[in-house]
């Protein structure tokens, strides 16, 4: 199964596409900039889905066995019970695809602002609006599946009102599986915590929340998991046996917007994949690790790619 919300190094770069989309073409270079978000190795294919932002437009792109393809033959060529992201949509919601056990397409979304609008949390699934039973105040951010129903990640807040209009004030993180009272989840002793980006279940007992605390860190269920002390984030937790994997970035000179370094960690070992690159998916295969994302120092470089057992390969853009 795939999971992974937007981290805080993509949300910036759809802000960077918004201004792109504000502003006259004769007024900012528009730039090609591109990413791998979930990547799916069987049957002898490589199929990825990612994000093609040019000229202020974001569109989803899949790739199979490293050239571009469309919707369709993606879909095919993925099995039942994959869960996957997409660009944000047209009304700047969190995307995702889920292809179930019985190989019917359902799409789910989460609205970025959703405190500004409501202060009852929801989601949409196959755009119908579903709101969470909860009068706590917070945000959904991420989501996975596991036996073909959703379990979400997201941040309680608290709303506050000025000049310049609502925000609000991140609180502790949670999960939820859309049914019972949500569960909170403990923030580490140090660091400042900024948000939820990935949710995994492993097992009708164990759930994985991945999180950016200023630096990457998981939960197992409610015990939290520090991955490493310099920034960086965790974008996406699978499993494979007994081994848990954790992929996303670290960044060496403290930064939180250029010159990451693609990464994943097996079982809590650390294992560099490149500098000046961003790690968003993963999936193993037996013994073999793929992961998706991209290369480039800044947000407007990025060119997607994706790494077999650390060997990278670039994909298309065009």
């Amino acid at each position: 199964m795939m999971s992974r919300i937007y981290p805080s190094c993509l949300l910036a770069i759809f802000s960077i596409i918004f201004l792109f989309v504000s502003c006259k073409k004769s007024d900012v270079k528009q730039e090609l900039l591109s990413n791998g978000l979930s990547i799916i190795a069987t049957d002898g294919h490589v199929a990825i889905s990612g994000y093609r932002s040019f000229v202020g437009e974001v569109s989803t792109v899949y790739w199979l066995d490293d050239l571009k393809t469309d919707a369709t033959t993606f879909i095919k060529n993925i099995p039942n019970g994959t869960f996957y992201r997409k660009a944000i949509d047209d009304k700047s919601r969190i995307n995702f695809e889920y292809k179930n056990k019985s190989g019917v397409k359902e799409s789910y979304q989460m609205d970025q602002g959703s405190f500004l609008l409501d202060t009852v949390m929801y989601y949409y699934k196959n755009n119908v609006k579903v709101k969470m039973n909860s009068d706590s105040v917070g945000v959904l951010r991420t989501m996975t599946m596991y036996n073909d129903k959703p379990l979400f990640a997201g941040m309680y807040g608290k709303v506050s009102g000025n000049f310049g209009g609502s925000s609000l004030a991140i609180g502790k993180p949670f999960y939820w599986n859309g049914v019972s009272a949500p569960e909170e989840l403990p923030l580490p002793s140090k660091g400042v915590f900024k948000e939820v980006t990935t949710i995994f279940q492993g097992s009708a007992n164990t759930v994985y929340i991945g999180g950016n605390c200023g630096f990457p860190v998981y939960w197992k269920n409610k015990e939290l998991v520090v991955l490493d002390e310099r920034y960086g984030e965790v974008l996406q937790i699978t499993q494979s046996n007994n081994d848990i994997y954790a992929v996303g970035l670290i960044n060496k000179h403290q930064s939180n917007s250029t010159g990451h370094t693609a990464c994943y960690w097996k079982n809590g070992v650390l294992h560099e994949l490149e500098d000046n690159a961003q790690a968003s998916g993963i999936f193993i295969n037996g013994e073999d690790v793929y992961v998706t994302g991209s290369t480039g120092d800044v947000p407007v470089n990025y060119k997607p790619c994706y790494w077999k057992n650390g060997v990278r390969v670039d994909l298309p853009t065009s």
